[in-house]
């Protein structure tokens, strides 16, 4: 699925990997490794007979076999059966799935050169606004087909978007990794199984979720908030909260509003329309984001033509593979130490296919047909002029000015006609606004206690009245199983939102622990 540019260096076989060499179901020899994550690794394969390379995705074995992880298994063929029904361009293809006689389950994909977004943001640092918007729109297309058929994708960020090297130079965008993904309309073949979740797990991507997302709800504007993260980074070159901890992140995304662009970068010559754009994308609350990928995609239009900027969406990438080519090319002024290794200078020429067509060499007789040309026109432009003034009626002009304030007139009189006969009374002084706790525990699924009353678990958030003064005060307390409870006094003015982090000690146990069979997989639930 995953395959780089940049030339392999003769990387050793991994003589450890049994699957290495192997052939699965009869059709497909496994050649080598192109990445791993979470749930398993990713193969480069040959499949028989067609001769025809393909990325497979192996599910790691520690979730394979009976009792073992059922959950998983269950998540891993509903990726397989949904992302196969998606057709979109922008969409990788599922060409094959299944499982072996000795419990190896599998999903055969197209096979894809090119740079994940990820990849190609640490080399090339922030894209110009209008590249952005070109990969981000493809993103949107591919998110809408699924949309569309009842299935929110709930883990978009850069590690899952490939940019593909294309002949004609355009980057064409292909939208992987359905493995999160979760049906919306009810379909009782596709929803949800209670199963494949544990309670208090969340699911996502820290740096990327939506806030609802913490509390395991998400519709399809929770994919438009995590498109809106995902072009935040690349206008920016990084995402909007950053923290070492990922509940740490998790609370920004709840309750910190995302940082301007000049904040991040002082001279990002983004219009004002583009970021306008971004930061509806992360809004806090699903209703006040758009509400499809359809009214993302009118979004990135309204802003590119408001830019000045037409046929963004089909221009090719403009002076962007050869440092110093074009006549805006140069430095890289950008935050590009935020994104990480990678070269520091990119050519800037974020001119689009709007270029004034060539003008040829003018002779003396085309300057003599122009000038002639040019005093017909006058003398056409004088003569009705003339005309124009003379027939003109004296009622015109006087009628002329009427229309200014008879546009006003309406606007004017509206309140008018709404304004009451007498004057109201005078309204009682508004009750005072709870206070809003949001509690959030490193692990999630702690049981809260409020002021000694059982309220749920984290993640989770709840009101509190004021008393006299004002101030609400709690006492929150924190359990789960294999963990020292933990208890905390908050206190907190009228109106305002209060976020609780805590963060869990693991209580030791005696005696020697039996060390888990070794593996070579990697097991990273947020790559």
């Amino acid at each position: 699925m995953i395959e780089s540019d940049a030339p392999r260096k003769g990387a050793p076989a991994d003589v450890t990997d049994p699957l290495l060499g192997r052939v699965l179901n009869e059709r497909f020899r496994i050649l080598e490794t192109l990445g791993a994550g979470g749930m398993g690794r990713v193969y480069k394969a040959m499949q028989a007979p067609l001769d025809r390379l393909v990325a497979l995705k192996v599910l790691n074995p520690q979730y394979s076999g009976e009792g073992k992880d059922p959950g998983f298994q269950k998540r891993f063929f509903l990726e397989a059966s949904v992302t196969a029904k998606l057709r979109h361009p922008n969409t990788v293809t599922v060409i094959d799935y299944g499982k072996t006689e000795d419990g190896i389950y599998y999903i055969a994909m197209e096979y894809l050169e090119g740079l994940t977004l990820s990849q190609l943001l640490t080399q090339e640092g922030p894209l110009p606004w209008d590249r952005a918007l070109s990969i981000a729109q493809q993103v949107a297309r591919s998110l809408r087909e699924a949309h569309k058929v009842g299935l929110i994708h709930r883990d978009l960020k850069p590690a899952n978007v490939m940019v593909l090297n294309q002949e004609t130079d355009h980057d064409v965008v292909k939208v992987l990794d359905f493995g999160l993904v979760k049906s919306f309309l009810g379909d009782a073949n596709m929803k949800e199984d209670t199963t494949l979740t544990q309670a208090g797990v969340i699911l996502g991507s820290p740096q990327y979720m939506a806030p609802e997302q913490a509390r395991n709800i998400a519709d399809p504007r929770s994919d438009v908030y995590s498109l809106g993260v995902v072009l935040y980074q690349i206008l920016m070159g990084r995402p909007p909260f950053q923290a070492a901890q990922s509940i740490d992140v998790i609370v920004k995304h709840i309750n910190d509003p995302p940082p301007s662009f000049h904040t991040i970068w002082p001279d990002h010559g983004v219009p004002p329309e583009v970021e306008t754009l971004v930061m509806k994308c992360l809004a806090k609350r699903p209703v006040d984001r758009y509400a499809s990928m359809d009214a993302v995609l009118q979004g990135m239009r309204a802003a590119a033509s408001a830019s000045g900027v037409s046929g963004v969406f089909s221009s090719p990438r403009t002076g962007l593979n050869t440092v110093g080519s074009g006549p805006h090319s140069g430095p890289h002024t950008g935050p590009h130490a935020l994104v990480g290794s990678g070269p520091n200078t990119v050519a800037l020429d974020i001119s689009v296919d709007e270029q004034s067509a060539p003008q040829k060499k003018s002779g003396k007789g085309l300057g003599i047909a122009l000038f002639g040309g040019c005093v017909l026109l006058g003398i056409a432009a004088a003569a009705v002029f003339v005309l124009r003034s003379t027939q003109a009626p004296p009622p015109v002009v006087q009628t002329s000015p009427r229309p200014v304030p008879v546009a006003r007139a309406p606007v004017d009189e509206i309140p008018l006609e709404r304004e009451p006969s007498t004057a109201p009374a005078t309204p009682p002084p508004a009750a005072p606004k709870p206070v809003r706790f949001q509690v959030v525990s490193d692990p999630p699924g702690a049981e809260v206690t409020v002021n000694g009353t059982v309220r749920g678990t984290t993640p989770m958030e709840f009101e509190q009245p004021p008393d006299g003064s004002g101030l609400a005060s709690v006492v929150v307390s924190l359990a789960l199983d294999g963990y020292q409870p933990v208890s905390k006094n908050y206190a907190d003015n009228a109106g305002k939102t209060v976020a609780v982090s805590m963060k869990l000690t693991r209580i030791k146990k005696q005696g020697p622990k039996p060390k888990a069979p070794g593996s070579a997989y990697k097991d990273d639930p947020y790559q």
